[in-house]
């Protein structure tokens, strides 16, 4: 009993978090900002990853609806990890089972960057180290032999409901230019 009450506590706490970041527009642990409905747009990958990402919102809480961009060969291999700030964020989205991955939605070794809430969602941890993962290294591969490659990206996240805040299915496309590969999609639950 007194496990589930801190449990719930510690809940608590993290969505009064988020909404204390949404609020302010810059997260409570670091100087990064948080997303916000609407357009957030970031440059990564050592400035050659450029994303857009749409936010709507559930509950008054941001949740990314679709991301759409593009990554060139440099930004390969300049991304960088989580932290354990959005860490603490894709779990308070991640509702009551809190045993999520902070999943980059540009990958870390394409570039993106672990350190930017706006970049991560609360990815089921079996699929973000397994199929997606995969998925990811595919992109990797049909862009790094290829110095002057590039590839367009775009996401389409889903939700069980207006309430969720955690999508239950990840669409993901791949189109490449300058490279010998053929466009890759696929869909992820979550």
């Amino acid at each position: 009993m007194f496990l589930q009450s801190m449990h719930t506590i510690f809940f608590i706490s993290m969505a009064m978090n988020i909404i204390k970041c949404n609020s302010e527009n810059t997260c409570v642990c670091t100087t990064v900002p948080c997303p916000i409905v609407g357009d957030n747009k970031i440059i990564m990958g050592n400035s050659y990853a450029e994303l857009s990402y749409e936010y709507i919102s559930h509950n008054d809480i941001p949740v990314v609806s679709s991301v759409t961009g593009t990554i060139k060969y440099n930004s390969l291999d300049n991304g960088t990890g989580t932290t354990s700030c959005t860490q603490s964020y894709a779990r308070s989205l991640d509702g009551p089972e809190q045993d999520c991955d902070a999943g980059h939605i540009l990958a870390n070794r394409l570039g993106g960057y672990g350190n930017e809430p706006i970049n991560i969602f609360p990815q089921n941890l079996s699929i973000n180290r397994g199929s997606y993962s995969h998925f990811e290294a595919k992109i990797y591969d049909c862009i790094v032999d290829f110095d002057n490659a590039e590839c367009n990206l775009s996401w389409s996240f889903h939700y069980e409901n207006t309430n969720a805040t955690k999508p239950n299915k990840v669409d993901y496309r791949a189109a490449f230019i300058g490279s010998n590969c053929t466009d890759l999609s696929a869909t992820f639950t979550n």
